[in-house]
């Protein structure tokens, strides 16, 4: 299991999509001030699109994401600065957990694409065995939809944030969010997977 939870965590695309902007995002604002670093993470969203297009609709949520922040800091005064990055990360949030959503809806869970694609050997399993099953799955997005919609209510209850805060939160509900969605979805396939083996060696039994 743990070898399946590195290489989620530490794959490329994790490294460019998530660490990596929070990194930016942390040493911008350190060195040059909270505009600057909402101003270069927007900047790299848009050129992930630009530059990593294999990553399709990802990339595509990534540098909308960067635009709206990129807009954020071009046009709202500095004085309401940081309640607009707040509303932009709670808002995006939502948009997440109704994107999971819908997918789930068609019976396309999110988390079952990803891992799917990263993993392969897990598409040929659940299509010839039915383990891991789509309701695992189903499962294992709605972790996903409600974390989601957990963070944009936090967000959204909190008053008179400061840029240090909100530098915290963006830093903490970001990475350490992920992995931690991450883990939790591989543990859940991963136990289901057991308990479905077990089933059918005691059927055969």
């Amino acid at each position: 299991m743990f070898h399946v939870i590195y290489r989620l965590v530490a794959s490329r695309d994790s490294f460019l999509t998530i660490l990596l902007p929070s990194i930016l995002y942390f040493l911008a604002y350190q060195y040059v001030g909270l505009m600057s670093a909402v101003v270069v993470t927007s900047l790299y969203g848009l050129l992930t699109l630009l530059f990593r297009k294999e990553l399709g609709m990802i990339a595509l949520a990534f540098a909308l994401s960067g635009f709206v922040e990129l807009t954020i800091a071009a046009f709202v005064p500095r004085e309401i600065l940081v309640e607009a990055v707040v509303l932009k990360l709670a808002m995006g949030s939502l948009s997440t957990a109704s994107v999971f959503l819908v997918f789930s809806w068609f019976k396309k869970p999110i988390p079952m694409l990803v891992a799917e694609i990263t993993t392969p050997a897990l598409k040929g399993s659940r299509e010839s065995t039915g383990i891991p099953s789509l309701i695992t799955w189903q499962r294992v997005n709605g972790v996903w939809v409600f974390s989601y919609l957990c963070k944009s209510v936090f967000l959204l209850s909190v008053d008179s944030v400061s840029e240090s805060e909100l530098v915290g939160y963006t830093l903490a509900l970001g990475w350490p969010l992920h992995v931690g969605l991450i883990v939790v979805s591989v543990w859940v396939v991963n136990n289901s997977y057991k308990q479905a083996c077990h089933k059918r060696a005691a059927n055969k039994s």
